[in-house]
């Protein structure tokens, strides 16, 4: 992944090295919502998509008819989810208080876990649009610097409760007992153990419907995926301490994707050396 990251900056800074007649520039603002999935596969349980809703500013510069590249700013607010209806046992042979082996027994009952996060992206990308009168069909794709600014968990739905289960002559088994770790718990919520730089490759499409000589509708679709591990740690041990499943034990790296539809509008900077922006995009 890091090798196709470092290839797309390289053709990127290349293209732009043989570029310099500024044919087009424009500045995109954009409403963009759709789905969030993590893609992970955790050990128990059920990850499941949730949504995103995003804002974007971007700047846009075609250097000849059909070729450019686009720098910006978005503001992204994404959401996903966890299910599990089982129960861990998690045999604990080390020294214990009760002196004796026994197994720990993790029990998830209609259990959801929620996790939100609030980011800010810096896409950089490469363009290229087919133009017409009426509409621009326009499409790129390039890699985004995300930044975290809030990353939250909270369990939504069901109870999680751990139990000690002591077998052998003894099968008795214990619960309720939380200063021995064992406890019933309906709800719980903190903050997620986040990875501070993100990054990720993304393409989107648009089309530019031109109604009017000064500022075009845009529609497109977009799609990002994951480079990094989201989170920085999988390290503890879920149902023990109370933590996010994304931190846990259970999951392995876990890649961060969305896909949506955007609705924006574009606003004509410069056209070209010889043209006025009041000239619009005909």
């Amino acid at each position: 992944m890091k090798r196709i990251f470092k290839k797309t900056v390289w053709l990127m800074l290349l293209f732009l090295s043989h570029m310099t007649f500024a044919q087009d520039k424009m500045f995109n603002i954009s409403v963009a919502g759709g789905v969030e999935i993590l893609k992970y596969t955790p050990e128990i349980g059920e990850p499941k998509p949730g949504g995103s809703v995003m804002l974007e500013c971007q700047y846009q510069q075609f250097l000849t008819n059909n070729f450019g590249y686009g720098a910006g700013v978005d503001i992204s607010y994404l959401t996903a989810n966890y299910f599990i209806s089982e129960t861990i046992e998690t045999p604990i042979t080390d020294e214990t208080d009760a002196g004796i082996p026994y197994t720990l027994r993790t029990i998830f009952d209609d259990f959801n876990e929620k996790q939100r996060s609030f980011l800010v992206d810096v896409p950089v990308g490469l363009y290229a649009r087919i133009p017409s009168k009426y509409v621009h069909f326009i499409f790129g794709a390039g890699v985004k610097v995300g930044l975290p600014i809030v990353a939250k968990y909270d369990y939504s739905r069901g109870t999680v409760e751990t139990r000690a289960y002591f077998g052998d002559d003894i099968d008795a088994e214990l619960s309720k007992m939380p200063h021995h770790g064992l406890y019933k718990q309906g709800t719980n919520a903190g903050d997620i153990d986040i990875n501070r730089l993100q990054l990720s490759l993304y393409a989107d499409i648009m089309w530019r419907l031109i109604f009017n000589d000064a500022s075009p509708i845009h529609l497109g679709a977009y799609i990002s995926y994951g480079l990094n591990d989201m989170v920085a740690n999988h390290d503890a041990a879920m149902g023990i301490h109370k933590n996010s499943i994304l931190n846990s034990t259970l999951t392995d790296k876990i890649v961060p994707i969305c896909i949506g539809l955007k609705l924006g509008l574009a606003i004509p900077l410069e056209k070209g050396a010889k043209r006025s922006i009041f000239d619009g995009f005909r």
